[in-house]
């Protein structure tokens, strides 16, 4: 089922406002901080991919995710032509006085007394070092196995790049077994699992996972050059997706990472709820499972 005409018109609109649809490229790669108008469009496609892989309502992904706006940032793919977005991956930081990262604040209640298995499991840096993919997401209409591969590989550039750039080498997630699967096969194994699975957010098998960026760098270039050149030199589809900037997205990334307790305070509400911005409305959508090739990840 398609998208209503306001709901598109609403959409284009943003996206018109917040990019260049204008360049040569049919997609694009963006970033967005918490204060931008752009992460709406990365709010947008959460909420109709979550709704339709995991049943997912609007008001639960509020609940989840609200305390942790203050502390995301959205690298979103755009279609230039369609003006309509197209997929995005939420990273939450962990800067001081912060909420901390979601998907390891999801675990704790399951861990007992048998310690951090992220430390356990060999991850000892702090936790301001480390980024939470928290979502990655790609819209219904681009989730055939082409499309959604060369989403996938423009977020993948996107916050590999930024996250380089800033001396970031681990990344956690909770990632539905059939995405985690998937990632194996097509990415060279770049999640490791560090805690026993369980449900979650609708999933019925997730799996709690690392990320060590320059092991799997590594990895890459011997095993898999061609997608090694995508994600950790930015070449090989830029003709397709312009590439993000890294320097101004390294910056913003910075400035998300160092927020202190006083500036978090200043976008919550007297009741201590993160704020809530307006955004458009959501597409409804027919209700069906993701395939393998598209990327949905709650964590």
């Amino acid at each position: 089922m398609s998208a209503r005409p306001a709901e598109d018109t609403a959409l284009r609109a943003l996206v018109g406002d917040v990019v260049d649809t204008t360049v040569p490229e049919p997609m694009g790669a963006y970033l967005f901080g918490p204060g931008d108008p752009g992460a709406e469009i990365g709010r947008h496609v959460e909420r109709t991919v979550f709704l339709e892989a995991f049943g997912n309502t609007p008001e639960l992904l509020d609940r989840e995710y609200g305390r942790y706006d203050p502390t995301s940032m959205f690298f979103c793919v755009v279609d230039h032509r369609r003006r309509l977005p197209v997929g995005t991956m939420r990273m939450i930081l962990a800067p001081s006085g912060g909420p901390g990262l979601k998907s390891l604040n999801d675990l704790e209640p399951a861990i007992d007394d048998a310690g951090d298995p992220l430390r356990t499991a060999g991850v000892t840096v702090a936790l301001d070092a480390i980024w939470d993919v928290a979502t990655l997401a790609v819209m219904p209409e681009y989730q055939g196995a082409a499309a959604a591969g060369l989403v996938s590989l423009a977020l993948y550039q996107s916050a590999i790049g930024t996250a380089l750039i800033l001396g970031i080498d681990w990344m956690v997630a909770i990632l539905d077994a059939v995405v985690y699967r998937m990632t194996r096969l097509k990415f060279q194994s770049p999640f490791v699992p560090f805690a026993p699975a369980r449900s979650y957010l609708g999933s019925a098998n997730s799996l709690p996972v690392y990320l060590h960026v320059s092991d799997w760098q590594e990895r890459l270039r011997a095993a898999d050059p061609s997608i090694y050149n995508i994600i950790f030199e930015g070449h090989g589809v830029e003709a397709a997706v312009r590439r993000l900037e890294l320097g101004p997205a390294a910056q913003l990334a910075r400035r998300v990472g160092s927020l202190g307790a006083a500036r978090l305070e200043r976008v919550r509400h007297d009741d201590g709820q993160p704020r809530r911005r307006e955004r458009a409305p959501s597409a409804r959508r027919q209700a069906t499972a993701n395939p393998p090739e598209a990327s949905a990840v709650s964590g």
